[in-house]
């Protein structure tokens, strides 16, 4: 049977605590159900007994990593017999292995990421690859503690939307306030209203981070972009992938960045050629976005000259 699982991380007093407390105290959330909080570490906030007894809630502490793993979940799951699990992950621990080492029948429906704006820059100083994996892995990062006018939507935009570019973003602000995504925060450096728009070498991060956050303001509209061919594994005959390296977060961390073309002609171009596509912005369902993403439909593809620069960047 699956088990609906909620999961919260980020580093010690980040409001995790107080985020599942407030959570379970909603009754459109707990609607009666049996909820286990699974906490893998102590914070200064703690879980009030009459809080949990209203919301038929309990709490089990793993404080060791060792100690989470697919034994030792399973039995907490058949001790308390919960319909849904919320998971305070310790937030020093990475997330890119933390679903290879729970039960299968667990079904993570969100992860929510919480960090510290005021700390955010000592963080990525001192444990930049670590908030990096997680960022790549979290569903919805809330960036609390926020100063108004003080916080570089734009730059946290390109930098974790590069890891991740379906991730979720809200600011919470020392006011209380809250905002949600991006407000107003669309200008690009080239002409969306161009036809075709023209991606030009040094914009392919911006474009791909775009386009993989927002694809309905792309699609229907013709592209002209110069790039890579990658024939990836789960990539379909008929297509391949326009792409370029991009440094993510650190010179140790390059990766390919791209998206799918579709053209009849593929099998034409080897992988690594350079080339350049003219096309339009459709939607399909694909293996290699897990689901629905922006399609390049090509109508011209030719060779190109290789960029100046072998890595393109997000800023």
């Amino acid at each position: 049977m699956e088990l609906p699982v909620y999961m919260i991380t980020g580093f010690l007093e980040s409001g995790k605590t107080s985020f599942i407390l407030d959570t379970i105290s909603d009754k459109q959330f707990t609607k009666g159900q049996r909820t286990l909080i699974i906490a893998c570490e102590e914070g200064e906030v703690e879980y009030a007994p009459d809080i949990l007894k209203a919301a038929k809630a309990e709490v089990a502490f793993i404080e060791d990593e060792d100690d989470f793993n697919e034994e030792n979940l399973t039995a907490l799951v058949k001790k308390y017999k919960p319909t849904q699990i919320m998971l305070e992950y310790n937030g020093m621990w990475s997330l890119r292995t933390m679903a290879q080492k729970a039960p299968k029948d667990w079904i993570f429906y969100q992860i929510f990421m919480f960090v510290d704006h005021s700390k955010y820059q000592v963080y990525m100083n001192n444990m930049r690859q670590l908030l990096s994996d997680n960022f790549s892995v979290a569903d919805i990062v809330v960036f609390n503690r926020c100063e108004k006018n003080a916080v570089d939507k734009k730059s946290l935009r390109r930098s974790i939307k590069a890891l991740n570019p379906k991730i979720d973003m809200m600011f919470e602000y020392t006011d209380g306030t809250i905002e949600q995504g991006f407000q107003g925060d669309d200008e690009m450096p080239y002409d969306l209203n161009a036809d075709p728009i023209e991606i030009v070498h040094d914009d392919f991060g911006l474009w791909y981070v775009d386009i993989m956050s927002t694809p309905d303001r792309y699609l229907n509209k013709n592209i002209h972009v110069r790039g890579m061919v990658f024939c990836a594994s789960n990539v379909p005959k008929g297509y391949f992938v326009i792409s370029r390296r991009a440094m993510t977060c650190c010179a140790e961390d390059i990766q390919v960045v791209g998206i799918l073309v579709k053209s009849p002609d593929e099998a034409k171009f080897k992988d690594g050629e350079w080339v350049e596509v003219t096309g339009k912005i459709i939607a399909e369902k694909q293996a290699a976005y897990k689901g629905v993403g922006p399609v390049l439909m090509a109508s011209e593809i030719k060779p190109t000259e290789a960029a100046p620069s072998e890595l393109v960047y997000f800023s």
